[in-house]
């Protein structure tokens, strides 16, 4: 997370924009800057982290891949007002996901922010769905004429989220993997198709790899 905020700060106008992928060791939580100061955070039963964008709580575990976006507001493929961007970039994951044989679709609905659950108890707008289940989150922040997107891809549903939420997490999220007829992924073959679709769109990125 303080990567992600020094790449945001350092952004300077005319750079291309960067895309990095990371994922966790161990399990671990990450928290929307907002809502982490409303938890107890000595209360938690995992690591965690303070995402300098938005939203409710992730629980990161073996079956997720993150990555972070930092670009212009301006930059005509990526940038444009909030939803706008939130929307292109989640277009362009589609596609990606669509050419591994993930039928995702984008949410079309605008859900009002809750007080409680987690970041996958409910899509929001633009959001990647998987048979109707969320299967990928992320917030912006923005500063000046910057924008810093996080988000995370669920290649699986890590057993935590059952016990840290219960009665919640199992209706509301799906993996990437879940179907077992389909040949599984793996983070290096999804970070290569995201790459892949975001260079077919003209998108110009410095890269960030976790594991390539």
């Amino acid at each position: 997370m303080a990567y992600d905020a020094e790449l945001f700060k350092r952004f300077q106008a005319g750079q291309p924009p960067i895309l990095r992928f990371f994922f966790f060791e161990r399990p671990t939580l990450t928290l929307g800057r907002l809502e982490a100061r409303r938890l107890n955070l000595a209360s938690l039963p995992y690591p965690y982290e303070i995402r300098p964008t938005g939203g409710r709580a992730v629980l990161h575990g073996e079956g997720d891949l993150c990555y972070s976006i930092v670009a212009a507001v301006r930059d005509p493929l990526v940038g444009g007002e909030l939803l706008e961007s939130y929307r292109k970039i989640s277009g362009l994951l589609a596609y990606a996901l669509r050419g591994v044989d993930r039928e995702v679709r984008l949410s079309e609905e605008r859900h009002a922010g809750l007080d409680t659950g987690h970041c996958f108890s409910a899509p929001s707008f633009a959001e990647l769905t998987l048979h109707g289940k969320k299967a990928a989150g992320g917030a912006q922040a923005r500063d000046g004429g910057v924008f810093l997107q996080q988000g995370v891809l669920l290649l699986s549903v890590d057993g935590g989220w059952k016990s840290l939420f219960p009665g919640e997490a199992e209706g509301s999220m799906a993996g990437l993997n879940d179907d077992k007829a389909l040949f599984p992924l793996s983070r290096t073959e999804v970070e290569r198709a995201v790459v892949s679709a975001f260079e077919e769109a003209g998108v110009a990125f410095e890269k960030h790899f976790s594991d390539l």
